[in-house]
């Protein structure tokens, strides 16, 4: 198709120059034959374009990561005329996937199509049709027009969550009360038992006065209350672009957005608070007490973009430095990076075990082998996981 139309309009320009040169009116005629044959083209082409009628939809908005959706489209041509060749170019969710649709429309008529479109990874995408090429019957011109310029046209919006690894079991700290220390304070409510009594500081409320112990003790008591504290955990995500290019870094990326559902799902089933720094293009600090708290960050996990130049290793470092009140920190990040092994030797205590995810894509970096060596002899506990890995598995394979 694209030789015949260059052909055509070679030999268009051929008729043009002969006509000029020799002043023979039969070339000028055959010139503007051709012109206007490719002008009604055209013609037909914008007509087409600015009168067709469409339906499209998706059958869900929301779906998992690897679970594919449909798209239902239906073109209408309601006028007595034929429409010229239709060339439909479709966006998906899959990376860079070049779709398309090929069909000519008769007068009174319409076409339907239901499409299977794979969801390879996590995100958020507009899908649906974005240029449609107009190709006349003689093949001499194409019109691209692009869906998205129209004013009134919108994409369907799809999100795909990661998928959700439930976690067993995690080599954390031990979730028994003797794992953690107790502290005392001051509660405002006074019906709660008490553990013990102290001497009176000035500024203690007088309803916390034990009065009984006071006259025993010749001086003002002031109750005091003990209470569990609770397990701690802080999690660094690194939401910088990867170090890899095109589509392996949209796979390391997955794979971290799934290691830190599981993480997080996990962690908060078992009680734990769980404090969310990301480092990316913005800074952002969340907190997780409860399991109520999971859909809030799965949400986010599914539709976060990793958009981010930031030093990462230098904000590692401060937030490790800012938070050693917490029982445990689980560092997830796509950089294998020779200087985390200094961090991770200054931070790593008994007292506050820092945990390192590395994510990455299918295949796994070059280098990876001998960071995976270098933590194994600093004794530093790490994981390697890799797009299409799943978390549990990893552990059940060190477990053994």
């Amino acid at each position: 198709m694209k030789n015949w139309r260059f052909l055509y309009y070679c030999l268009a320009a051929g008729w043009l120059v002969a006509g000029l040169g020799s002043g023979v009116r039969v070339f000028y005629v055959l010139f503007f034959a051709q012109m206007f044959l490719a002008l009604l083209a055209l013609a037909m082409n914008i007509w087409a374009a600015f009168s067709f009628t469409y339906v499209q939809t998706l059958d869900v908005e929301r779906t998992l990561h690897g679970r594919p959706v449909h798209l239902s489209l239906k073109v209408h041509n309601e006028k007595i005329i034929p429409y010229p060749m239709m060339h439909i170019r479709l966006q998906t969710p899959a990376y860079e996937e070049k779709r398309s649709l090929r069909f000519n429309l008769p007068s009174n008529s319409d076409v339907s199509y239901d499409l299977t479109l794979e969801c390879p990874y996590r995100g958020e995408y507009e899908v649906g049709m974005t240029i449609i090429d107009f190709i006349d019957i003689f093949g001499i011109v194409r019109l691209p027009f692009d869906m998205r310029l129209l004013p009134y046209y919108r994409m369907n919006n799809l999100l795909v969550y990661p998928l959700l690894d439930e976690l067993d079991s995690l080599p954390l700290p031990t979730l028994d009360s003797k794992a953690f220390s107790r502290h005392r304070f001051a509660t405002e409510d006074q019906h709660e038992p008490f553990s013990t009594v102290r001497k009176y500081h000035r500024g203690d409320p007088l309803k916390r006065i034990h009065w009984k112990a006071s006259l025993k003790q010749q001086t003002l008591m002031t109750r005091q209350f003990e209470e569990a504290a609770e397990p701690h955990m802080l999690l660094v995500l690194d939401l910088n672009r990867p170090p890899w290019p095109g589509e392996a870094a949209v796979q390391a990326e997955d794979a971290l957005c799934e290691s830190a559902t599981a993480l997080i799902h996990y962690l908060l089933r078992q009680d734990w608070i769980v404090n969310i720094h990301s480092l990316g293009k913005e800074e952002r600090e969340e907190v997780g007490k409860n399991p109520a708290d999971f859909q809030l960050f799965y949400h986010w996990l599914a539709q976060v973009k990793f958009e981010g130049r930031s030093d990462f290793l230098t904000s590692l470092e401060r937030i490790l430095d800012q938070n050693k009140q917490i029982k445990a920190a689980m560092v997830i990040t796509t950089r294998i990076d020779q200087r985390i092994l200094n961090i991770l030797r200054r931070q790593h205590h008994p007292s506050r075990p820092v945990f390192t995810l590395f994510a990455g894509p299918a295949r796994p970096d070059a280098s990876e082998a001998l960071l995976r060596q270098q933590l194994q002899q600093s004794n530093l506990p790490a994981w390697f996981m890799h797009y299409g890995e799943r978390l549990s598995d990893q552990l059940a394979v060190k477990q053994r």
